[in-house]
This record gives structure tokens, C-alpha cells and sequence, in this order.
């Protein structure tokens, strides 16, 4: 993961081990929906670029605050728009 899990409860706030689980598999979802909008998965970049890394906090954020009503349409274009400069196109 590019994200550790201390990384994402720093992020989010959290000072204790109680979801720690969920927010593990947070930060996996949230790198997967990454890698899916890029189009390619991170082990390309031998330094992983801020945008993406904040991309993927910034999913398990929403996810993480929006764990019944999350709105995956609005968090995938947010997403999108950081992405946009690394995301190979496909024709």
C-alpha cells in the first residue's frame, strides 16, 4: 500500500486502534478505485507523485466519513480531476 495505516488515521484524525481494520480496508479500496481511474497500478512510479497520494487519502476520507451514503459518482470525479495529468487514455 502507498498509504500507510498511520498515514490514513493521522489524516482522518484518529488517535485509536479500534477501526483499524476498516480503515486498512479503506486505504486498499481507495488505492484500487485509484489505480482503476489511472488506468495503470503504482508500482510504475519509483516515487509515488502527491497528487496521487493525496487522491487516495482523500478516498478513504469519503469513504470513511460517508460509510452509508457515500456517493461514489462525486468522490470517482473529484478523483478524476487530481488524476487527470497521470491517467494513461485508452482508445
Amino acid at each position: 500500500m502507498v498509504v500507510s495505516l498511520e498515514e490514513a488515521k493521522l489524516f482522518l484524525r484518529v488517535e485509536n486502534e479500534v477501526e483499524d481494520s476498516l480503515i486498512t480496508q479503506l486505504i486498499q479500496s481507495s488505492q484500487q478505485t485509484v489505480e482503476n481511474t489511472l488506468r495503470h497500478t503504482l508500482t510504475e512510479y519509483d516515487e509515488v507523485p502527491a497528487d496521487i497520494i493525496m487522491a487516495i487519502l482523500y478516498g478513504v476520507a469519503y469513504l470513511y466519513e460517508n460509510r452509508e451514503t457515500a456517493d461514489f459518482n462525486s468522490m470517482i470525479q473529484l478523483m478524476r480531476a487530481i488524476l487527470f495529468p497521470y491517467r494513461n487514455e485508452v482508445f
